[in-house]
Order: structure tokens, then sequence, then C-alpha cells
């Protein structure tokens, strides 16, 4: 996280979740989602709308599909585990107020997970904002990327190997997470 935000600097993108909306339909074991996806730039917001098997399907599902267009190293990772946490030791009044930890591992087309986590009293909002960091990473890392592979290409034509070198360690960390070769491809035709 550290070098896609060293990198991006101000051009790191948030991204929000608002107005998020859970119908569920027990009769036919289903979740439907409906969302508005706001960025921290210029970006429109967009509308998510999805329909899984659990809310968290239905999120992360739909949200792959949105943004797999623009982001093609989002392909590469699946949904893998969900892990909920209630911390009871930390509660103010009752059992029902109770913080819940939500953690989700994704995983890598080399089996390697990739972890996120986030701490609310809804299991609901956690879960929403575990998936929301998880897609913000994703999305600036591979923003990250193509930033390095541009620098790169800068400090080589002038002659500055001290850069070409730093970048490319930076790039060799992000592509432990995920391989961004589809993206070169992709942005470089």
């Amino acid at each position: 996280m550290k070098i896609v935000h060293d990198v991006l600097g101000t051009r790191y993108v948030g991204i929000f979740i608002r107005n998020f909306r859970l119908v569920e339909n027990d009769e036919a074991k289903t979740s439907h989602v409906k969302c508005t996806i706001s960025f921290s730039n210029e970006w429109k917001e967009v509308q998510i709308a999805g329909v899984g098997y659990g809310m968290v399907d239905a999120l992360f599902t739909s949200m792959m599909k949105k943004f797999t267009k623009d982001f093609s190293s989002l392909s590469q990772i699946e949904f893998d585990d969900f892990a909920m946490r209630i911390k009871f030791k930390n509660l103010l009044a009752t059992k029902t107020d109770a913080p819940v930890e939500i953690k989700i591992a994704l995983k890598n087309k080399q089996n390697q997970r990739i972890y996120f986590s986030s701490e609310a009293r809804s299991m609901v909002v956690a879960s929403v904002s575990a998936i929301r960091k998880a897609f913000e990473y994703l999305i600036n890392a591979e923003r990250a990327f193509l930033h390095l592979q541009k620098d790169v290409k800068d400090a080589a034509e002038r002659s500055r190997g001290d850069l070409t070198k730093a970048y490319t360690n930076q790039m060799a960390t992000l592509v432990r997470v995920l391989s961004y070769e589809g993206v070169v491809k992709k942005n470089t035709y």
C-alpha cells in the first residue's frame, strides 16, 4: 500500500460506497444489492446493481463486472475467504452493539492470498467497507504500476540509472501481488 500511495500521491483515488441497499430473498436464497460508487477525483459516479448468494457475493461480483473492463488486472483475482469476529470485549452497553471485524481474502493466479479488513458496529457496513478497501487498493495498484512504467522509460531516456532501478524495484514489489502483463499489452496498443 505504501508504494501505491507514494507513487500516486495526490492522484490516489479514494472509493466511497453510498446509498447501499440490500434486499434479501430467503425463499430464493439470493441477495440483491444496489449502491452508488463515488470517487475522490473527477471520475463520474457509477451505479452498481447485482444479485448473489449473500450480500458479499452480490457486491463483490457486481463490482468485478463494473471495474474489470477498465482495470484488467482485476480479472486475475477471485474471492477466496470471508471471516467475521465479534469483539465482545469492547462492549459499551449490550452484546448487540459489539464491534464486528470482517476480513476478506482474495486469491491471485499464483494462489497467494491478499487480505483486507474493516471494523464497524454493523456486519453489513464492515463487509461493504472491506470490499471497498480491496477494490480501492487493486485499482490504485494498477494505476501505480502504469505510472511507474512511464517513470522507468523517462528515467532511462534521461540516463538516470538510479531512478530506473528504484522504479523497477517498486514495480517488482507490485507484481508480487498481481501480474500486470495484460495491462501492459492493453496500454501499449
